[in-house]
């Protein structure tokens, strides 16, 4: 399956590029992303490989469509084997390939995801029909790169080392390879080379070594007359000799022989100091771990050097000291949940408080409302109106909830809350029937126009949206939404209409509170509320004149983390 899917792409790509004017090759390096939207690291994949193949290996290469159309220039169809009449193949598309000229086909995938740069490489032979696929991952594209084809494509490189003078050690990132004059084969890529010799200032140099190429590399080693290799810990341990800092964690340089100061620092450790002498001729080393700075009275536990098992250092357990304690005012923003029970006052305004009969056939519904102060006869109705209204007591409860994070904190949701509400003040309400509906009668007697209201009425509401503010132990709130209000609505002392009244309301209320947090998350809440009916059991012209409810609620409820 491997095999088909490269000799297909192999051969549409060359297809599509025999329009182009080009020329034969050695060696074909397509590439195209992995990922959707990453066509730029096309051109970088490029770039690299362009860089990883100098001198004769970029000669013998295509990379790129671009490179491929100029490669192509001249060939025709009809020059190729396998596709007349006169010569048949059993695998046209390796014939086709070869016959362009090319010894190996390399397609390359690249792609950059969260684990860096990944790369999958499939190198076609077509003489040969060989087929070998790779992959590699790496934080470093050309790592990356150079760790998928150095698989499959023979990149063995050379490097040489030559110094002045010779017989200088020579390391290859960090592992000893041989004494200089070297000669030695390397993987292609980035490579650290180190040269050292006695008493000679040590050189340090990354060079890149191309793809089947040679890198070479002439030093002249400065001759000290003495020599200072210094290793400290903990890391970012500062070095100095003399007074001048000379480096972090690793100083290796000449110094004139004599008498010498050397002090090594670090944050939360002992300095150390000591004064050495060094010979002419004569490399000195030292390898020390500082001590760190124990408080009087703290756990002590004794560990062993890794660079140096037989030295036992401390280490200071003392554990870390507590943050700071949070302000009453986060404290209040962390309360992200809540409950709250409290006694409502309120008063209802309006002129209309409609409710319907139900069950028996009932036909009847309340309509106007009349307050104590409409039975001063000397009140004209417009007064009376504007006079209305009756008082009702009860109790509310509620539960919601408050964000986390810089912006959730100040938004939340009143999940749920109920109330129930009865009038305290006396009032009446008339009696009305639907036009053409017979008034409800009983044992040949009409029903009452007028009632003595007692009220019962239930609201529940949900989900409404709240802001918040907090300032030591005191939180603003403020939010509001869609209320639905239902009950009953009986006369005082009424004998006839025995199953009452009941109401359907909907409401829009606007609710704001205060809270203060008397001792955890226990608190004391005052509440003001108003709802607007804007949907009832009545008439347009009704609605229009239906209660409004102001009131408030004092209560208690606890906040929770």
């Amino acid at each position: 399956m491997v095999r088909r899917r490269v000799r297909l792409g192999a051969a549409i790509a060359l297809l599509v590029a025999v329009a182009f004017p080009a020329s034969a090759q050695t060696q074909v390096w397509l590439v195209r992303p992995l990922y959707p939207g990453q066509d730029a690291l096309v051109e970088k994949t490029e770039k690299a490989l362009d860089k990883l193949m100098p001198g004769e290996a970029r000669k013998d290469a295509v990379i790129g469509l671009r490179e491929l159309a100029q490669a192509l220039k001249g060939k025709r169809v009809d020059e190729l084997p396998c596709f007349t009449g006169e010569e048949r193949c059993a695998d046209p598309i390796d014939a086709f390939v070869t016959n362009l000229g090319f010894q190996r086909l390399v397609l390359i995938q690249g792609g950059q995801d969260e684990a860096g740069f990944k790369f999958r490489v499939v190198s076609y032979e077509p003489k040969a029909g060989k087929v070998m696929p790779a992959t590699a991952v790496n934080v470093v594209l050309e790592k990356a790169l150079l760790g998928a084809v150095a698989k499959v494509v023979p990149a063995a490189s050379s490097l040489e080392v030559k110094s002045t003078p010779p017989a200088a050690s020579v390391y290859i990132d960090g592992v000893k390879v041989g004494q200089t004059p070297l000669t030695t084969q390397v993987l292609p890529g980035e490579r650290v080379v180190k040269v050292d010799l006695k008493l000679h200032q040590p050189i340090e140099e990354v060079v890149t070594i191309p793809i089947r190429g040679t890198a070479s590399l002439e030093l002249k080693l400065e001759k000290v007359a003495a020599r200072i290799v210094i290793t400290a810990s903990p890391p970012g341990t500062q070095i100095s000799v003399d007074g001048q800092a000379l480096g972090k964690d690793r100083v290796d340089r000449g110094i004139e022989p004599g008498t010498h100061t050397i002090r090594l620092t670090a944050d939360g450790f002992k300095a150390y100091e000591q004064t050495i002498t060094v010979k002419a001729e004569e490399q000195f080393s030292l390898d020390r771990q500082l001590e760190a700075i124990l408080v009087p009275g703290a756990p002590v536990v004794a560990a062993q050097n890794p660079a140096n098992p037989a030295q036992v250092i401390a280490k200071d357990t003392t554990p870390a000291p507590p943050p700071p304690p949070k302000t009453p005012t986060e404290e209040t923003y962390e309360r992200h949940s809540y409950i709250s029970l409290g006694f409502d006052v309120s008063k209802l305004n309006g002129t209309s408080l409609v409710a319907r009969r139900f069950g028996d056939g009932g036909t009847g519904r309340t309509e106007r409302l009349y307050s104590p102060a409409c039975n001063d006869a000397a009140l004209s109705f417009n007064e009376c109106s504007l006079r209305s209204g009756i008082r009702l007591v009860g109790g509310t409860f509620e539960f919601g909830v408050f964000g986390e994070g810089k912006v959730g904190k100040y938004l939340g949701l009143m999940a749920v809350g109920i109330s129930y509400m009865t009038n305290l003040d006396s009032a009446t309400v008339s009696v009305g029937y639907e036009a053409g509906r017979q008034p409800e009668t009983f044992m040949g007697a009409a029903g009452p126009k007028v009632l003595n209201l007692r009220a019962h009425l239930v609201t529940l509401r949900a989900l409404h949206p709240m802001f918040r503010l907090a300032f030591w132990k005191f939180q603003v709130a403020l939010g509001g939404g869609f209320e639905f209000r239902s009950g009953q609505i009986i006369g005082s002392g009424d004998t006839f209409y025995k199953d009452g009244f009941v109401p359907f309301d909907v409401l829009l209320a606007v609710r704001g509170n205060l809270r203060f947090y008397i001792y955890d998350g226990f608190f004391v809440a005052l509440q003001g509320h108003y709802t607007a009916t804007i949907a009832s059991e009545t008439t347009a012209d009704m609605v229009r004149s239906a209660p409004g409810l102001f009131g408030g609620s004092l209560g208690l409820g606890y906040g929770f983390n």
